[in-house]
């Protein structure tokens, strides 16, 4: 059974013997943002998200 693997010209799949029987130039490569958000602008959002539901909520209640 081949592999799917990267060369110089692109992705290919190779056989086990070493020939290449297809290119896909088609294949993107994708990246992974590796950035997590700190902690403190994560409690802000959630609270901003929280008053700006109970706002919303008074609004249509008191109406």
């Amino acid at each position: 059974m081949g592999r799917i693997e990267k060369d110089a010209q692109g992705w290919c799949y190779r056989q086990p013997d070493g020939t290449i029987t297809a290119r896909f130039d088609t294949i993107a490569e994708k990246r992974v943002l590796a950035h997590t958000g700190s902690r403190f602008y994560q409690r802000v959002f959630a609270v901003l998200v929280i008053v700006g539901a109970v706002y919303l909520s008074l609004i249509f209640w008191l109406r």
